[in-house]
């Protein structure tokens, strides 16, 4: 069980009504003199437990005094704390995310950011993915799919239509529009100096447009959703979002230069119904898993804005579908 420590610092009316708060979901809390709002009251609990736990302190002091929450992974507790049961009061406040909204908005926010480190590793996994489907060369496009940092981004769309954060959508769509054209357009200069073959298995597979590849950026998108929001490792998830994002984009931009022209709209179209799937799914996700706003006053915005996102994707999803249909591709 992974473990985080709670530390709120509250004034002293507050701290004895704190540290009930705490302890109804940890074994281990304390109280201590200082800090800057009076009283620096710990705990140490499960991860699983961060999201409600903040929900209760925010639920119970925030509108009644000063309060200010840090919240710190532990590597290791001695002795080891037990999971304990939380009392039904607390039970108004529980959501579904284990994780907090706070902390799984700031792993999100920043992988969402448009900066040179963001636009070499597009570089770099365009490479790597071109390399590897003009030599069929499956370790090579896996790797590629480790290196591109497509998960943040698109996650961060999603994740700002559901809280209704307007200015993270603009950054994130920024980044991924960024890292798409980057990509699309390296792998076309890519496309003239490699010898570009579209029989070969690994860059034809990209050009075959089907219903299961929508099913498989849907889950793409569920499970990256579901890793920011249960607190799981997001690199395997990383990986499987790059599946379904970076090999069809690369492949595009390297038929274009071979081109191949109706091969090429192929594999953007594939790579179009996969961005929008998997924002989808993760849009559905976040709802699911309760990451709303925690200020009243937001909440009828972010519901509008979570609303006309799933009505734009869903539409979006729909004329990809029924593209699909018409071209005659079928499901494989």
């Amino acid at each position: 069980m992974a473990l985080k420590l709670i530390e709120a610092h509250v004034s002293e009316d507050l701290a004895e009504e704190a540290s009930e708060t705490l302890v109804d979901l940890a074994s281990q809390t304390w109280s201590e003199p200082g800090g800057r709002h009076g009283v620096i009251v710990r705990a140490v609990l499960g991860a699983e437990r961060s999201g409600t736990a903040l929900d209760a302190l925010h639920e119970r002091i925030a509108d009644r005094g000063r309060l200010m929450v840090l919240v710190e992974p532990l590597d290791a507790v001695l002795p080891r704390p037990l999971a304990s049961t939380a009392n039904s009061r607390n039970e108004s406040v529980r959501s579904a995310a284990a994780v907090s909204r706070e902390e799984v908005y700031a792993s999100i926010a920043d992988g969402a950011k448009l900066h040179r480190h963001y636009l070499l590793l597009v570089v770099l996994a365009a490479i790597v993915a071109g390399v590897g489907l003009t030599h069929d060369n499956t370790a090579a496009v896996i790797g590629a799919m480790v290196v591109a940092p497509l998960l943040g981004p698109n996650m961060a769309i999603a994740l700002g239509l559901v809280l209704g954060d307007l200015p993270l959508v603009r950054r994130a769509l920024l980044a991924t529009g960024a890292g798409f054209a980057l990509t699309l357009v390296f792998a076309t200069f890519l496309g003239f100096a490699l010898n570009v073959d579209p029989a070969i298995p690994e860059l034809a597979s990209r050009t075959q447009v089907g219903l299961w590849d929508i099913v498989l950026a849907l889950a793409a998108g569920c499970a990256g959703a579901l890793a920011f929001t249960t607190g799981a490792p997001t690199y395997l998830t990383g990986v499987m979002v790059a599946v379904a994002l970076l090999p069809p984009t690369v492949a595009c931009g390297m038929l274009v230069a071979a081109g191949e022209w109706r091969n090429a709209g192929n594999a953007l179209l594939l790579a179009g119904g996969n961005v929008t799937a998997v924002t989808l799914a993760a849009i559905v996700t976040f709802l699911w898993r309760g990451m709303r706003p925690r200020n009243w006053w937001q909440a009828d915005r972010a519901r509008t804005s979570a609303r006309r996102g799933i009505i734009i994707f869903v539409s979006l999803l729909l004329l990809l579908t029924a593209i699909i249909l018409l071209a005659g591709a079928s499901p494989r």
